[in-house]
């Protein structure tokens, strides 16, 4: 969790949006949320995903769009 969002008492939902290209490298990510701290967070993690198998359309590698719900929420004592 970002230090300052928690500071701040900041949580909610991120929408990523990323790409799984021809070669199987997670590209174009981009996101929605209530943040910009969150939606950093967010990118930062699908940005370290490994590489991946690409999707196929007649036996041809081809990239396949992705979007994702990250919840951030803080776990208050």
């Amino acid at each position: 969790y970002p230090s300052a969002a928690a500071e701040l008492e900041i949580q909610g939902r991120v929408f990523v949006f990323f790409l799984i290209d021809k070669n199987g490298n997670v590209t174009k990510i981009k996101s929605r949320g209530p943040s910009q701290l969150l939606e950093t967070e967010a990118e930062r993690i699908i940005s370290i995903l490994p590489k991946m198998e690409p999707g196929k359309q007649r036996n041809k590698p081809v990239g396949v769009p992705y979007s994702i719900p990250i919840n951030f929420k803080l776990q208050l004592q």
